[in-house]
Formats: structure tokens, C-alpha cells, sequence
């Protein structure tokens, strides 16, 4: 399984730091396994990959991002030196000098636009090849990448002129985003998506893997496979409330399972207007703990950045909003006339 292969029509992209997470947390016996706090690359994580390259034309670079990686297990310099003489194009992302310079069959390469810029640890693009190639000119914003290829894919998965109301907020939506139908049959593009999210959380709460005062909550029966994988990657205990949404209910005793010691992190599917978030909220600072923030795989921006506080800014990989709402047929409406205040 990989799960961050993007393929362009110039390039295939994949982030070996993502796959390496898979391989120690769910293909190896790894017992000392640290979730996205993991800096090796093990050989056999990259075996994958190029496993998976046999289906691939040659025609097309293939972009391999080592960002978070800062070393590899032995012959790794044999096995990307093997791949080059095979006839692939390879680029490097995010890869650092000292990574480089240990990695003998990397270094021998003799390319004059690898240059580290002055001050910087990493080079930001590293072309393991020597002659000039029109793929050097190509833009590759990982980034945008990402959103890119998660928007035509959450497309498949959107039901238009839904036309009925948010039984949770009182607003009509005009779609339905099937996020269980999505995690179900795009599994590999769930986890790379999960894989992004945990690492803003990470950087957002400045958690370590001996992070121990912060714990996951969520909400549904989607959002707790959500928090599942998220606990795995950064390794937090996670506290699930039951029936928490359209029916509001809760049938949990939350002064049982609350830690008022405890920070937590609110962990939702999709994040529309906020409903069940704020139910989630005021039921932990009832009980005195300290809410710290919700995360989503897919928030809906209906307002701007500039008007929502940062206590109640949801992180999340995907966002719908006022440039791409409508290409994706999602819109809210109430049952109330506009009023043109320009006038």
C-alpha cells in the first residue's frame, strides 16, 4: 500500500516520509514505533515504493520528498543509484545536506542548479541526474499538490441538489459530502490525508511524542476512526463521546470520563457550522477542562479568515469555500430573502 503517490503529467510524487509512518506503525513489529515522530527511512519502506514504480512509464520524473527524514538505513545509496540506472528521472525534495553527504551514490552526482542556499540546511530540490532536463522548470508546490488531487477526488463523493436542511444548525445545504463513503473506498488517500493533519496538529500544540497532558475527543462513528488513526500517529489517548450531533444526546456520564488535568483536542469528519463542536466545548468547560481546538479533515469557511477568533479556527486538510464552493456544488441558504445592503 501507498498512500502519497500523486501522479502529474510531468511527475509522480511521493512522500517518504508518510509511507515510512505506514511501514513502522502498521507493516513492521516495530515496538519502539514514535508515529509521525519517526526521522529513519527504512529500506524496506522504500522498497515499496519503488515497488509500486513498475506500473509507472518512464517517461514521467519521479519526485521522492524527504522532508522530515534525516537518515536511512544501509544501502539506500545502492537502491536509489539501482533506480537511476534503470532509467528513471529522480528529484529530490526536501532532502538534507548531511543526508546527501553520507549517501555516497547521491553526492557523485554532478548537477550545477544543486545548490544549497546559504544559511540552509536543506536543499528544497535536489535533481539526481546531470543533464539539463525540461523538468527542472516544472513548479512543485507539495501543497498545492495536495489540495489539488484531494479536490478532483472528494468531487466522486458529493451529491448535488441534496436541498435539505442541517437538522443540527437550521440551514438549508444544497450537497452532501459522503465522508464515510470516502474513507471506505479511498483508504490510502484518507491516511495521507490524516498523515497532513497530524502533522499541523503537531506543529499548531508543539507535541512531542512524550506529549501526556492532551487528549482526542470526538463525536461520531466517522470521526472516531478519524481519531483512531490520529491517536496512532501522534500518540494521545483519546476519549469518545457518544451521540453527540443531529439527535443531540449524550450518553456518556461526562463527569466520569472528564479530566479536568486534560487538555482537549476536538477530532470531527467535517466540520460545517460548528454545531456539534460547540455542544463538545461547552460540555468540557462545564466540567472545567480545558478545550484547546477542533481539527477536521474538511471544514466549511463560511466566514472570513479576518472574522472568526482563533479559539474557534478549525485546522483541517481541505477547505470549501468562496473559490472553489462552486466548482464543487456546496452552498448554505436560509429560507429568508436577501436583503441588498448596498443601497
Amino acid at each position: 500500500m501507498i498512500i502519497s503517490r500523486i501522479e502529474t503529467e510531468q511527475y509522480i510524487y511521493f512522500n517518504l516520509h508518510a509511507e515510512q509512518i505506514i511501514t513502522s506503525n502498521y507493516l513492521v513489529d516495530d515496538t519502539t514505533n514514535i508515529g509521525i515522530f519517526e526521522e529513519r527511512l527504512f529500506l524496506s519502506t522504500f522498497e515499496r515504493v519503488v515497488k509500486s514504480l513498475s506500473e509507472i512509464s518512464k517517461s514521467k520524473a519521479i519526485v521522492l520528498d524527504f522532508k522530515f527524514i534525516t537518515t536511512c538505513q544501509p544501502n539506500f545509496s545502492d537502491r536509489i543509484v539501482d533506480l537511476r540506472k534503470n532509467g528513471y528521472t529522480i528529484i529530490f525534495l526536501n532532502i538534507s545536506q548531511k543526508l546527501v553527504n553520507k549517501e555516497s551514490g547521491i553526492k557523485a552526482i554532478q548537477n550545477s542548479n544543486n545548490i544549497l542556499t546559504e544559511g540552509e540546511e536543506n536543499y528544497s530540490r535536489y535533481y539526481f541526474f546531470e543533464e539539463k532536463k525540461d523538468i527542472q522548470n516544472v513548479e512543485i508546490d507539495t501543497s498545492t499538490l495536495f489540495k489539488d488531487y484531494f479536490k478532483e477526488i472528494i468531487k466522486k463523493y458529493i451529491t448535488i441538489n441534496h436541498n435539505r436542511p442541517h437538522s443540527s444548525s437550521f440551514v438549508y445545504l444544497n450537497s452532501y459530502v459522503d465522508l464515510k463513503r470516502f474513507m471506505s473506498f479511498e483508504k490510502e488517500l484518507t491516511l495521507y490525508s490524516l498523515y497532513r493533519l497530524a502533522l499541523k496538529m503537531k506543529e499548531e500544540w508543539k507535541l512531542t511524542q512524550n506529549t501526556k497532558n492532551k487528549t482526542l475527543t470526538c463525536l461520531s462513528l466517522n470521526s472516531s476512526y478519524i481519531v483512531s488513526i490520529l491517536s496512532i500517529f501522534l500518540k494521545l489517548d483519546v476519549l469518545i463521546f457518544d451521540k453527540i450531533g443531529p439527535i443531540n444526546k449524550l450518553y456518556s456520564r461526562p463527569h466520569k470520563i472528564i479530566d479536568v488535568e486534560k487538555e482537549y483536542i476536538v477530532v470531527s469528519d467535517m466540520v460545517c457550522l460548528g454545531t456539534e463542536v460547540k455542544i463538545v466545548k461547552n460540555i468540557l468547560n462545564f466540567f472545567d477542562a480545558n478545550y484547546l481546538g477542533h481539527v477536521a479533515l474538511i471544514k466549511t469557511e463560511t466566514l472570513g479568515k479576518g472574522d472568526i477568533e482563533k479559539p474557534d479556527t478549525t485546522i483541517a486538510v481541505f477547505s470549501i469555500n468562496s473559490e472553489n464552493n462552486k466548482e464543487l456544488g456546496c452552498g448554505i441558504y436560509t429560507d429568508l430573502q436577501h436583503i441588498n445592503t448596498d443601497k
